[in-house]
């Protein structure tokens, strides 16, 4: 494969200003009916797209389906229960008269304590028939945690492409309302133990003894406050060399020098990282971190191809726009380059505080398109 053949090389993304304007146009071409799928939380973004959607116009149906997820009676998020309500009862006005909502709940463990959300949130949005009544499937990551919308975006463009034709007039967006600031204010609790590989990314290829002597490439798509996660996702994929990505350019331009400092005594005291290893990529772009991502990948593949490949684990440790082209590079390498073993290694966290309710920060809308009529060709 080559790094002039991307499949997103080419690609559509818009945010403020345009976010209105491509949204406002779009709906006035013709009638479109459009599926939201939006996860239930505390974080107020999760309404952001969708309002301003609705209120963009357009005719046809607005459905929602939202995603519910209980992380258990001890998770913190328990004690933004009233939030979440508030954002609910927050949706049920904004579409009423207009669509339905349906709640999709998610089953985040099994009846032996074991994490199966990642799974279960890909069984629920299983069926093509669900969506064949929809001009536009429009995911909402803003109030998701990437254990879910990770494996749910991989499930839809895997059903999309499973029948490209019948859909080739449906599309499929990724709306967000990113907020650096707002990201930092959350944090993760009740960190699992140890790393696992997400269900839908080649978990059992990447483990499977026949693989042992292949090299191990870690590839960590860094952001602030995830020491622990790091240490962990280092001890559980046990790499031959790392490649760490850094955001530039990004909101705050001393933010890659920031994280080299938090993160120096990992990196650079115990796992003695090579400073031309470090890969740079837009903060606010998921299609240049896919990019960036998939040509040192497919280098890696080149020059390790007389040991018989390589093993690469990749990591979403940064705002969920960053996160999208984690999720592309993982399921594009996975259907045109068997060679290549890909995964996304996570450690689970039981629930999110935040320290900022009540602040004011800076918000923007994004909105991109993963499949469909802008593709055609």
């Amino acid at each position: 494969m080559s790094p002039d053949a991307l499949r997103w090389q080419d690609y559509f993304l818009r945010h403020g200003d345009g976010f209105d304007q491509f949204w406002q146009h779009f709906l006035a071409e013709r009638e479109r009916d459009l599926l939201f799928i939006l996860g239930y939380g505390f974080d107020a973004r999760m309404c952001d797209g969708i309002e301003r959607i609705l209120g963009l116009g357009g005719i046809g149906r607005r459905d929602v389906a939202l995603v519910t997820f209980n992380e258990g009676d001890e998770s913190p998020s328990q004690d933004y229960a009233d939030m979440c309500h508030a954002n609910g009862e927050r949706i049920r006005q904004l579409t009423h008269g207009r669509g339905i909502v349906n709640h999709r709940m998610i089953k985040m463990f099994s009846a032996d304590n074991r994490r199966v959300g990642a799974r279960s949130i890909a069984q629920e949005f299983a069926s093509q028939d669900e969506f064949r009544s929809y001009s536009d499937v429009v995911v909402d990551i803003s109030a998701l945690p990437r254990s879910l919308y990770m494996p749910l975006l991989s499930k839809l463009l895997a059903l999309f492409d499973s029948d490209e034709k019948d859909n080739a007039s449906r599309n499929l967006h990724v709306i967000v309302s990113h907020s650096p600031d707002i990201d930092g204010s959350i944090t993760e609790e009740g960190l699992e133990e140890s790393a696992t590989y997400l269900h839908g990314f080649a978990a059992a290829a990447l483990e499977s003894e026949s693989s042992n002597s292949q090299p191990k490439i870690w590839i960590p798509v860094l952001g602030k406050g995830q020491q622990v996660q790091l240490e962990r996702i280092n001890q559980f994929v046990n790499p031959d060399e790392i490649c760490p990505v850094l955001p530039s350019p990004a909101q705050d331009p001393r933010e890659g020098d920031s994280i080299m400092i938090e993160y120096r005594e990992l990196l650079f005291d115990q796992l003695r990282l090579d400073p031309r290893n470090i890969i740079y990529a837009s903060e606010s772009n998921p299609f240049e971190v896919y990019r960036q991502l998939m040509r040192s990948i497919l280098q890696y593949s080149r020059a390790l191809k007389p040991l018989g490949g390589c093993k690469v684990a990749l990591s979403a440790m940064s705002s969920k726009l960053a996160s999208i082209g984690v999720i592309l590079a993982a399921y594009e390498l996975a259907r045109v380059e068997p060679r290549v073993l890909v995964g996304v290694a996570h450690v689970e966290a039981q629930g999110y505080s935040c320290n900022s309710f009540g602040a004011t920060h800076s918000k923007s809308l994004y909105t991109m398109c993963l499949f469909g009529e802008c593709y055609v060709r």
